[in-house]
């Protein structure tokens, strides 16, 4: 316990105000993806082609104009890819903040250890371990800024695929729905 208490500290140290920004921004950043995993998990395919096909059935099903079937085929879909992707740009910002944050904690502590050392002196050898342990600190920032990054980047990613997968499902159900008007028939209203 005592460990991680120590842990805890040194990773906080990296600045007054930048680990608690980091780590906020981190704690958003999750919770926007756990929440588009619940509702792209939710999403079921047979459900929605049945809503999708009494929708059809309802409004221009009987259009015979192949361009419209392909315009509805399309429309449906990026409708579907807009509303399942919502807050995809948040998700992008958030996850490239965190590096560019860990960044300006480098900076910050470089800064800081090179000022210690300008006041100081080069030929001090307390100097030289202070200015030591501040570049340590100063990575840290870089160091937690990527770890909590790369597996929001790959975590987005994969809910990218889902949301096309879905998508491209969506336009292939209305495309087959409107070329076969048999199958608009049988829906019931």
């Amino acid at each position: 316990m005592n460990a991680l208490l120590d842990q805890a500290l040194h990773w906080w140290q990296g600045g007054d105000i930048l680990m608690p920004v980091m780590f906020t921004i981190a704690v958003v950043l999750y919770t926007l993806l756990a929440e588009r995993s619940v509702v792209l998990l939710s999403v079921r395919r047979s459900q929605r082609r049945d809503e999708l096909l009494a929708l059809l059935r309802a409004g221009h099903a009987g259009e015979r104009d192949q361009r419209w079937r392909a315009w509805a085929a399309k429309y449906v879909a990026l409708a579907e890819e807009m509303e399942l992707s919502r807050g995809f740009t948040v998700i992008r910002a958030l996850t490239a903040s965190l590096p560019l944050l860990g960044l300006l904690g480098t900076v910050t502590g470089m800064v800081d250890t090179f000022t210690q050392l300008g006041v100081a002196g080069l030929g001090s050898g307390v100097v030289a371990q202070a200015a030591g342990a501040g570049i340590g600190l100063a990575l840290t920032a870089t160091q937690y800024g990527m770890a909590l990054a790369i597996p929001a980047v790959a975590w987005e990613w994969a809910l990218g695929r889902r949301v096309a997968q879905i998508a491209q499902h969506r336009e292939n159900v209305v495309r087959l729905a409107l070329s076969d008007e048999d199958v608009l028939v049988g829906v019931p209203a």
